[in-house]
């Protein structure tokens, strides 16, 4: 089974992450950070990586990052 289809099994893909107000997985949040700045400064701002407000391309990659995050931490628990 994928880390996908884990995580989709464990409910973590369909969670409301920004209506029910869920914090980023603190890798996410690192993931973004390291992206925003190696994007803006070694590829001429090409993905133009927004993050911290609602629909941000940024916000929503962290949402999909905390899935993957969450399912790792689970497995890891397992």
């Amino acid at each position: 089974m994928t880390v996908y289809e884990k995580a989709k099994e464990n409910g973590l893909t369909n969670i409301d992450r920004w209506g029910d107000g869920v914090d980023h997985h603190p890798k996410s949040v690192e993931i973004i950070e390291f992206l925003m700045e190696h994007d803006f400064n070694d590829y001429g701002d090409y993905f133009c990586w927004k993050f911290g407000g609602d629909g941000d391309n940024g916000e929503t990659l962290a949402f999909q990052l905390d899935a993957y995050f969450e399912q790792k931490d689970k497995d890891a628990r397992a």
